[in-house]
């Protein structure tokens, strides 16, 4: 469960820092 949970939580993040880079480039 708390690996699952970390890998989650690393995923979530890297979608957010990928959703934050393709913002910028768009702009």
């Amino acid at each position: 469960m708390i690996r699952s949970n970390r890998l989650l939580g690393l995923l979530l993040n890297a979608t957010l820092l990928r959703g934050r880079l393709v913002g910028d480039i768009k702009r």
